[in-house]
């Protein structure tokens, strides 16, 4: 039990330190580098995405999804039940679930920063899937900060235009 509740302490801790460190630059030289960097876009203005109807509600199921699955990638860890972790990771988050993505959004134009970024969270989920095989925290929990800060990121840069 004790094990488990350490589990979720950690799990929790790194949300929480994922989505604090994402709007801040470091220049600690212990902080884990990305494997692939995280495209340089700057953030000026969020910029509206201006889709039909059903490529825009194709996308609000799809990012409900993508949290949804987070939720319960974190839970799989912090239960250490690394199978369900890894099937969820790979796909909910990985590129099976980008050609669905796809496929609900009907053919709409996105700007290519938004496909840069998308490919980065994908990219991310992919090594995040690789690195739950080791059922090694110390090695998964970066990846896992990797793939959630490609969500922040993105949504960071862009919105739905009401």
């Amino acid at each position: 039990m004790a094990k488990r509740g350490a589990g979720i302490i950690i799990v929790n801790l790194m949300l929480w330190l994922s989505l604090s460190l994402s709007s801040a630059e470091t220049g600690d030289p212990h902080v884990h580098k990305p494997e692939h960097e995280m495209p340089k876009i700057l953030l000026t203005n969020c910029m509206a995405l201006d889709l039909p109807p059903a490529a825009k509600e194709g996308l609000k199921l799809t990012m409900r999804e993508h949290l949804e699955a987070i939720d319960a990638i974190v839970g799989a860890l912090a239960r250490e039940d690394f199978a369900r972790a890894e099937i969820l990771t790979n796909e909910e988050l990985g590129f099976p679930k980008h050609h669905v993505a796809m496929q609900r959004e009907e053919g709409a134009t996105f700007p290519p920063e938004y496909h840069e970024l998308a490919m980065a969270h994908h990219l991310a989920a992919e090594a995040l899937g690789a690195a739950i095989t080791t059922k090694d925290l110390k090695q998964i929990l970066p990846h896992l900060e990797q793939t959630i800060h490609a969500c922040v990121k993105c949504h960071q840069v862009f919105r739905l235009r009401d």
